[in-house]
């Protein structure tokens, strides 16, 4: 049974990268900043390597999250499936990704609608007096960056009747997983 449940699990995350109203599309990450304390955004989960088990997001550079990672690159994916009432949180780590072959691939997919989230000149959370005056550079000149999230594990939580489901994969045991209290 839980080699079964991993499986539906990574299908529906992988389900998120090819359809736009999945439940798992714009997944919670939190990363932790210099602090100590948790902050949380929602995401747009762009690839899974089913293989590997890591995530693509995309990113401005210039956000404050990239200088979180910088001093503590662990963080979390929180995804819920509102229809079918289950939710995954994913620990691990992320990471810039930085090969320019793989960078320019994934810039690729940036649609021109989506372009203004990675070339405003203001940086991301910058005070300014009017969003409908925001200047932006040239899609060459972006702050676009891509990056990768490494799981290390995934805690598993159905809700249910008579009783709920949790179980936790681990990498480091081969994804095998083990049943949790709920």
């Amino acid at each position: 049974m839980l080699p079964e449940y991993f499986e539906s699990l990574i299908d529906e995350l992988q389900l998120a990268t090819s359809k736009s109203k999945h439940d798992f599309k714009y997944p919670v990450l939190t990363t932790v900043d210099k602090n100590g304390i948790p902050r949380s955004r929602t995401v747009v989960l762009r690839e899974i390597d089913v293989e590997k088990k890591e995530l693509i997001v995309f990113t401005d550079s210039r956000s404050i999250k990239v200088e979180h990672i910088k001093s503590n690159d662990q963080a979390c994916f929180l995804f819920y499936n509102s229809k079918k009432l289950f939710q995954l949180r994913c620990n691990g780590r992320l990471i810039e990704i930085n090969s320019p072959k793989e960078v320019k691939r994934l810039f690729q997919k940036v649609t021109s609608k989506s372009i203004k989230d990675y070339t405003s000149i203001p940086s991301p959370g910058t005070p300014i007096d009017n969003p409908d005056h925001v200047e932006y550079v040239s899609r060459d000149k972006s702050f676009f960056l891509p990056l990768r999230f490494e799981i290390s594990e995934i805690e598993y939580l159905k809700l249910k009747r008579p009783n709920h489901l949790r179980a936790l994969y681990k990498r480091k045991d081969n994804w095998a997983g083990h049943w949790l209290a709920p």
